[in-house]
């Protein structure tokens, strides 16, 4: 443990690769120092402050490529995107889960290579932000990561209220995440990087990658991530004798039957980063591997980044400019996805021999992998995702200001508002949500809703002044789709964000109403004929005389879901 009392001046001066970052990282107090050690003594790189923790800790932001300016918070690096249109924008995010630090260290190499080599810079604005997860970052263990090799001492994987981040990008219940939120949309990266370190199988690649997955990601920038860029990157780190291949998600137990592309909904990094046309890669270094191994690794893959800018960075501003436009005009847009388990991919890869023995704790077989015995085969990569749901895109959409929860979020993703001058009756597009279940257990802070089925009517509805309307114009389309469509995979909806509406308010005595429930059979042939149907098609209804009753109720004109609120969603759409 005495590497680990290395003064910060040492530890700004060690190379990745060598000897003696042997299982060390630093501290969030110490990276924070190395990277303002950076800043002072270079002027081209600039460090600040993009928001505040949930720990109370200030989230820093480190700005590499600009010489002779000092962007200052977000401001400042929006005022950078537009003054230097040129250049890409590349965002590094470090630690999302501290237990995985690679990229911590490889950020400081990082910039140092790039300081060494001036003219590297030139052609992008590079971004990191030294350790999101502050809070975990704190929490340092030993022990934590049960099955990772190294480093000695890092942080949890829990933020200070306990939450995975990387799962807080819609909900954004942590104060990082809003100040996440606030930077993609204000820095408008091209190519966001989310450092990580893996769980899973054996094998001898040190680095796995995971890309936004090409189906969801566009037309236009899907095929270009799925033909131009990932076959580049995984040449450029053949290239570093650092073979690369995708995560490995096994399709069983091991991955001699093939491996699953992983689909990042919105609720993760990359994943919420693609709303924005973004092009997203989570580097994912093989927790067995020794920590000196990964970071280098880590850092292979930085620099891949950089020859992938020098060689399709106009590509990728080109595709993705595009992909924005396309979205901008389109009527409809997927907004669920269901993996196609007939179509893969050949995959070469390489691995290690499973072996099926005898546990000597619990006498059951038991997997061990022999790396004394590699095999190499082709086998599949099920990473193709078919659409399964599509949002109609409106004009515009209306946001009761009771909800400023969603509006916080929105706002700060750069969503624009405009607001009702007098209150108004309007005919609007009316979603009501038929069927949906809810977990036992919570996930994340949440309860999150499986939406079902849902229902859609033009129907008149109370507005009052000061409500939000948010036009499609000048507006992150693909955003509001993904955050607004109830069937969407990550909507505010499934996040628990309007669950008051699926609650009834007024109920009724059966005593009281059974007189007018016969009044309306008798009055209404139309119900009669319906309630008859009813009863001979569902046994539970007919073997229920409350239940009948109840279904008359709620056809009559006291049940608020007739025109009322209960499981009426509360976003609407003009057209």
């Amino acid at each position: 443990m005495v590497a680990l009392c290395l003064s910060l001046a040492t530890l700004a001066q060690t190379d990745p690769k060598g000897d003696p970052f042997n299982h060390v990282t630093p501290t969030w107090n110490e990276a924070i120092g190395l990277f303002q050690a950076l800043s002072e003594e270079h002027p081209a790189v600039h460090m600040t402050t993009i928001g505040t923790t949930d720990v109370g800790r200030p989230l820093h932001a480190v700005i590499v490529g600009l010489p002779g300016e000092s962007p200052m918070g977000i401001e400042g690096l929006q005022s950078a995107k537009q003054k230097h249109p040129e250049r890409l924008r590349v965002l590094v995010n470090n630690a999302i889960h501290p237990g995985e630090p690679c990229g911590v260290d490889a950020s400081l190499a990082h910039v140092r290579s790039l300081l060494a080599n001036p003219e590297r810079m030139e052609n992008a604005i590079w971004v990191y932000i030294p350790m999101f997860n502050i809070g975990g970052g704190l929490q340092r263990n030993c022990c934590s990561r049960a099955n990772q090799n190294g480093p000695d001492e890092y942080g949890f994987r829990g933020n200070a209220r306990n939450l995975d981040l990387n799962r807080d990008f819609v909900k954004a219940d942590s104060r990082n995440a809003m100040a996440m939120v606030e930077l993609l949309a204000a820095f408008d990266p091209d190519l966001f990087v989310d450092t990580h370190t893996t769980n899973g199988a054996d094998y001898p690649q040190t680095m796995t990658l995971i890309s936004t997955q090409p189906d969801k990601a566009g037309e236009v920038i899907g095929p270009f991530l799925r033909e131009t860029v990932e076959p580049f990157l995984y040449a450029e780190m053949a290239a570093k004798e650092n073979p690369m291949v995708p995560y490995v998600y096994s399709y069983k137990q091991i991955p001699d039957s093939g491996i699953i592309g992983f689909l990042e909904t919105p609720r993760y990094s990359t994943g919420y980063a693609v709303l924005h046309g973004t092009l997203g890669f989570v580097s994912e270094a093989h927790m067995l591997k020794p920590y000196p191994d990964r970071v280098a690794a880590t850092l292979d893959f930085f620099e891949c980044i950089e020859t992938l800018i020098d060689v399709h960075g106009a590509e990728i501003q080109a595709v993705r400019a595009a992909e924005r436009q396309r979205w901008r005009t389109a009527e409809s847009l997927p907004v669920r996805w269901s993996r196609d388990p007939k179509r893969f991919t050949p995959l070469t890869f390489e691995g290690y021999r499973a072996v099926y023995e005898p546990s000597e704790i619990t006498g059951a077989e038991r997997l061990r992998y022999d790396r004394s015995e590699v095999w190499q085969a082709d086998i599949p990569f099920y990473n193709h995702y078919n659409a399964t749901h599509f949002a109609q895109i409106p004009e515009a959409w209306i946001l009761p200001q009771a909800w400023r929860e969603v509006h916080e979020r929105l706002a700060a993703a750069g969503v624009t508002f405009e607001t009702l001058d007098r209150d108004t009756i309007l005919h609007v597009e009316v979603t009501r949500i038929v069927d949906f279940q809810a977990p036992r257990l919570p996930y994340e802070g949440h309860f999150p809703l499986s939406i079902d089925a849902v229902t859609s009517a033009t129907e008149p509805v109370r507005l009052f002044a000061g409500d939000w309307v948010i036009r499609r114009e000048n507006n992150p389309v693909r955003l509001l789709a993904e955050l607004l469509d109830p069937m969407a995979h990550d909507a505010f909806l499934v996040w628990n964000f309007f669950d008051s509406t699926l609650q009834q308010k007024e109920y009724y005595s059966a005593y009281v109403f059974e007189d007018e429930a016969k009044s309306l059979l008798d009055n209404d042939p139309d119900l009669r004929q319906r309630f008859d149907i009813a009863v001979a098609r569902d046994s539970t209804l007919a073997a229920s005389p409350s239940n009948q009753i109840r279904w008359l109720y709620e056809q009559s004109n006291h049940f608020e879901g007739v025109g009322g609120v209960v499981n009426m969603y509360p976003v609407f759409k003009i057209y």
